[in-house]
């Protein structure tokens, strides 16, 4: 064999063994379909997968957990019943469900007549006040003046002069009353003779019996002035006793006055008088001040309408009322409940209740935000155990800031019962389930341009199957299959594993 002959069939030795060697190490993009065997290109472009991002499975501590399902529960302290405190027509209503509300916002404004008749009251208060005080302030000036002296002086006096009108008045009666009483007395003196000559006529039948009937009512009658008239003596008497110590009161009353004004000292009784009014009707305004707040309305206000306001913050979670229809204390308008903290609630069987202690760590979730976790700790667990589930009620109370968890929304607890020793953690959007088993998809490094530029440049990727244990956060606790250190694909996967179910794209390093 010559020379050039060997050169030849080494060189054929070396393109096959090049070939070779390059499509059984790497992944390679599939020729189109319908294409002839003669079109397909040697060397094919690796498949490129759009936003594709890998993270490392990390060492890292695992748990046991035990998994429950829940829901969400409002606290009773943080749910509040709105109702009207006096009853009244409801002319506005503001506010759907789920609209948020701040602490005083109006919901709703409802006509009162009590009200009304509160306000009314309230002002007539506030004028008799005013009134007072305008005569207090009076009072005040002329105790300034020296006023008051002078002018208590001449009540005094003049109480005297009526005082003494009045006695005199008193004891003029008392004489009429004895010039009366005399005057009966000799009338039935003389009614009393002819009463004993009538009875004398009588007896001997010279005079009938009507005439000394007639005789002795005349008799009846004058005895019955004469009683009347001392009556009337004896009330003008006393009359008399009155009219002198009021006369006498009046004297040493103004006897006091003049003291005074000799003294030239003042006598504040008039302006201690004016307070006293000043206060009482200052107690009479803040009563009816206070009636209008009972009411739940502002005393400031006018007219017959009131606000109903929002007690505490949160939001509106039922409404039951519209304009037009009336409204009682009795009757709930609307419902606010406060969500920035909210329970959930789960069954926890019996087997399981020793793995349970209060203030336990938890991790719940919810199918409305699948990648969030929600940090929570056990606040109570129940003292007695449902008859037909044998379950008992575990209580979490969890932050909700955002307000994004309602009530009675589904909730998939994990409670941390026990650390147990290292374990590798992965994110848990990089495993997949793959026909009933939990796969990842690793960049293969093995093919020689992979290992000159440091990345997987040839565009294979490798399927690992796993098993999994606990859910930790977002990380997921993988027990077999990985290795710490491992690139796993995280972004990305999804679009992998379409291409290899579809044969676009082939395994790599190995097909686990």
């Amino acid at each position: 064999m010559n020379r050039t002959t060997t050169i030849m069939i080494l060189a054929a030795m070396a393109v096959s063994a090049a070939a070779t060697y390059h499509f059984t190490t790497s992944a390679r993009v599939l020729p189109a379909a319908g294409a002839a065997e003669k079109d397909v290109e040697p060397a094919a472009k690796p498949l490129q997968i759009q936003g594709l991002m890998t993270q490392r499975a990390e060492a890292g501590p695992g748990w046991e957990t035990l998994a429950l399902t829940g829901r969400v529960a409002i606290p009773p302290e943080r749910l509040v019943k709105v109702s009207p405190r006096i009853e009244g027509k409801v002319i506005d209503a503001y506010g759907t469900l789920g609209t948020p509300v701040r602490s005083g916002q109006t919901l709703a404004v409802i006509s009162s007549v009590a009200l009304a008749e509160a306000r009314a009251q309230l002002r007539q208060a506030q004028g008799r006040l005013d009134a007072c005080r305008r005569s207090l302030d009076q009072e005040s000036r002329m105790v300034g003046l020296g006023a008051v002296a002078d002018r208590q002086l001449e009540e005094a006096r003049t109480a005297t002069l009526v005082a003494q009108g009045a006695l005199a008045d008193a004891k003029g009666e008392v004489a009429q009353c004895h010039a009366e009483i005399a005057r009966a007395e000799s009338e039935l003196t003389q009614c009393r003779r002819r009463l004993e000559r009538a009875r004398e006529l009588f007896s001997d039948t010279i005079l009938s019996r009507q005439d000394l009937e007639t005789a002795e009512a005349e008799f009846r009658r004058d005895t019955a002035t004469l009683d009347g008239a001392r009556a009337r003596l004896a009330g003008a008497e006393g009359s008399v006793e009155r009219a002198r110590s009021q006369a006498d009161i009046a004297d040493r009353f103004v006897g006091r006055e003049e003291k005074l004004h000799k003294g030239k000292m003042l006598d504040t009784r008039a302006l201690m008088t004016a307070r006293s009014a000043v206060d009482a009707a200052r107690l009479d305004t803040q009563a009816a001040e206070d009636r209008i707040r009972s009411m739940g309305a502002d005393p400031k206000g006018s007219g017959d309408t009131m606000a109903v306001t929002a007690p505490i913050t949160g939001r509106i979670v039922a409404r039951q009322t519209n304009v037009g229809q009336m409204a009682e204390p009795s009757d709930e308008l609307f419902a606010i409940a406060d969500t920035s903290t909210v329970w959930v609630e789960a069954d926890l069987f019996e087997r399981d209740m020793g793995r349970v202690r209060l203030g336990q760590r938890a991790e719940v979730r919810f199918d409305s935000e699948p990648e969030r976790v929600f940090a929570a700790s056990v606040q109570s667990v129940g003292d007695m155990l449902n008859a037909d589930s044998r379950t008992a009620r575990v209580r979490l109370v969890l932050a909700n800031a955002a307000g994004s968890l309602r009530s009675g929304m589904f909730a998939n607890v994990s409670l941390l019962t026990a650390r147990r020793g290292s374990t590798v953690l992965v994110p848990r959007q990089a495993v997949l389930d793959d026909a009933g088993k939990k796969v990842v998809y690793t960049p293969c490094m093995e093919c020689p341009e992979d290992q000159k530029a440091g990345t997987n440049a040839c565009g294979a990727y490798d399927r690992l199957e796993v098993t999994t244990g606990s859910l930790l956060g977002n990380r997921l606790e993988i027990l077999s299959g990985v290795q710490p250190g491992t690139q796993v694909v995280v972004q990305g996967q999804l679009q992998i594993k379409s291409a290899m179910g579809s044969g676009q794209l082939k395994a790599g390093c190995t097909d686990h």
